[in-house]
């Protein structure tokens, strides 16, 4: 077997984490991390947990509380008998073991005080309908300062995932800025400033433009309407 390339291996952390690549490639990496130094383990395994954990949060911010009347409702349907059923979310074939994992935070059926109490499945998020998108393709790269960029993207959904690992912040009084390179050039698509990089980033990019690539750049606080320095990076969607 080949030594496994512990840069090559932290790019795929991201895909990894999201289910995102075929069965087989999903073996093919634990095979791999199974011959690497602990320490390459490890931090493979730090960058799958913290995508997970922000998909988590992700899932978790679009649950909904049920309607007021939805309790009287059901309690009148059971002849006014005070009961509690445990209901367990049914498994849904996601494109991601995050999403898994997400769709039980955000769902989270369970009992409060007597009778019947019941959270109803929530409207995906944006995110979690372009991970079920039939078409979901995923793009990561590095990043030369350090740290991985991966785009999760559905054409059918016209939309994409980032997510950003171990990246570092942008310098003081500059922003990184995030742009769709199409036939007509680059159009923003949203600026991050030191804040907004953490050690696991995700943003949602609504609208792809029919883009080719998705490209960074380092610009003036606020932003620019046009690239005024090289991209450092960029990732095709194609």
């Amino acid at each position: 077997m080949t030594e496994p390339n512990a840069n090559d291996l932290l790019v795929l952390a991201t895909p990894y984490a999201l289910h995102a690549m075929p069965q087989t490639e999903l073996d093919d990496i634990d095979r791999q991390l199974s011959h690497v130094p602990p320490p390459v383990a490890i931090a493979f395994a730090d960058e799958v947990r913290a995508v997970r954990e922000t998909m988590a949060k992700m899932s978790a911010a679009t649950a909904q509380e049920p309607p007021s009347q939805l309790r009287d409702r059901l309690l009148a349907a059971v002849g006014g008998e005070a009961r509690v059923i445990e209901m367990r979310p049914q498994s849904t074939r996601w494109r991601t073991a995050a999403l898994a994992a997400a769709a039980a935070v955000a769902i989270g059926l369970g009992a409060i005080g007597v009778g019947i109490a019941v959270r109803p499945e929530p409207k995906p998020s944006a995110a979690e309908q372009i991970f079920a998108a039939k078409d979901v393709r995923t793009v990561s790269g590095a990043i030369p300062t350090g740290g991985t960029a991966t785009v999760v993207f559905s054409r059918e959904r016209n939309a994409a995932v980032l997510v950003m690992n171990n990246v570092e912040p942008p310098a003081p009084g500059t922003v990184y800025q995030m742009w769709l390179v199409g036939a007509k050039g680059p159009e923003s698509a949203g600026t991050m400033d030191a804040t907004a990089v953490a050690p696991s980033t995700t943003a949602v990019l609504p609208d792809l433009h029919g883009s080719t690539a998705l490209a960074f750049t380092v610009e003036p606080s606020g932003g620019s309407s046009t690239p005024t320095t090289p991209a450092f990076a960029e990732l095709p969607l194609a």
